[in-house]
């Protein structure tokens, strides 16, 4: 029998191998799918983390999600270690029932692996609360960019997947009609973007694409550049 040798490539300079503490990441993420690594070209693999609490008042709701590619769920509690692979369409909430009782608490990371040369698509879509009929749907290509393509400038783009769930929610809450059930006559709440940090992500991510072409143009006046302003 021939053993073949196989050998790992050294990584990109661009892309340097990164480590994170997902306890200590959990006390800062700014939104239920927060990405714990900036690589999110072709090919990439890219975990996301999700912690949810319960508290008074607090709702989380529900909604499905649909996406081309594998999830796998890593639980962090409740219970720990258990590892499963989500269907392709799938619902997502919190993971208990009592969103209002301070007690409870997950954390999990979600992994997928982004394609190399397919479309990559995906969808949010708002249910009906009262019996479950959909109400809306909002599909979006989320074909990642080529490999490599962001170069070494930072901050990279932001994840597609949290920039379109935080517009899908914008789309939905914005139309009474769309949250009335031609069903059963149920009006629907709007969905509580708020406690799963979606528009808090896009914001940072507004203000961190804002920051970096200050700098940018503070360098290139420092440089005399002549196209600087």
């Amino acid at each position: 029998m021939t053993i073949s040798k196989r050998t790992i490539a050294a990584p990109s300079p661009n892309r340097p191998p990164l480590k994170v503490n997902v306890y200590k990441f959990a006390r800062d993420a700014a939104t239920t799918l927060a990405p714990l690594f900036p690589y999110f070209d072709a090919g990439s693999i890219v975990p996301c983390l999700s912690v949810f609490r319960g508290g008074p008042g607090r709702r989380y709701g529900l909604f499905q999600h649909f996406n081309t590619v594998d999830e796998v769920i890593l639980m962090f509690t409740n219970p720990a270690g258990l590892v499963s692979v989500g269907p392709k369409l799938h619902m997502v909430g919190a993971p208990f029932d009592d969103p209002e009782d301070p007690e409870n608490m997950a954390i999990a990371v979600i992994t997928q692996r982004l394609s190399f040369d397919k479309p990559h698509t995906e969808e949010y879509r708002f249910l009906c609360e009262e019996c479950g009929r959909r109400l809306f749907v909002e599909r979006f290509d989320a074909t990642p960019p080529p490999r490599n393509a962001g170069g070494d400038e930072g901050p990279p783009p932001p994840f597609t997947t949290v920039v379109e769930g935080a517009r899908a929610a914008e789309r939905f809450n914005a139309d009474d009609e769309t949250r009335l059930c031609e069903h059963c006559g149920h009006q629907n709440a709007p969905f509580p973007v708020d406690e799963w940090g979606w528009e808090t992500y896009v914001g940072q991510s507004r203000a961190a694409e804002t920051a970096k072409a200050q700098m940018q143009s503070m360098r290139m006046a420092a440089a005399g550049t002549p196209d600087a302003k």
